[in-house]
């Protein structure tokens, strides 16, 4: 049981590795969100991902990307242009996660984002992400 439930969770934290690559990919290219997806998903090099979170993650971050600069520049005081690709990717994901998603907690959903910038980021990128989401979070879902 353990075995599966932490497959579960590297799959979840795999589509989110994807789901930035894809984001970031459709930001710099400005080519259609689907065919980013589409390519995204075919390539060999995805692996075994969380496809169900991908989808949702990506569909919904496409429509509702506006609505999320508008949150996120509301607790910043920064317009969401000038963010780097990467940092406002991995912003839109947790926004995701933190309006959309309830079956996951936003400790997780910041610690996850936490590390993608880390990992992709500029050097010091992960504290303004990790304020970023903490006050979103706090704001947007206060019983946690």
């Amino acid at each position: 049981m353990k075995n599966l439930k932490r497959q579960a969770i590297e799959q979840r934290s795999r589509a989110r590795r994807q789901l930035l690559q894809a984001l970031y990919q459709w930001q710099m290219s400005g080519d259609d969100p689907w065919s980013v997806r589409r390519n995204r998903l075919v390539d060999p090099k995805t692996g075994d991902i969380d496809d169900d979170y991908f989808n949702a993650a990506f569909d919904t971050i496409s429509e509702k990307r506006d609505l999320y600069d508008t949150r996120v520049a509301e607790h910043t005081h920064r317009r969401p242009s000038t963010l780097d690709p990467v940092e406002r990717a991995i912003l839109w994901i947790g926004m995701y996660e933190l309006i959309e998603r309830f079956d996951i907690h936003p400790t997780v959903t910041i610690n996850e984002a936490v590390e993608l910038a880390k990992q992709f980021g500029a050097a010091d990128s992960y504290k303004y992400i990790n304020a970023t989401l903490d006050h979103l979070g706090k704001t947007l879902r206060p019983n946690g």
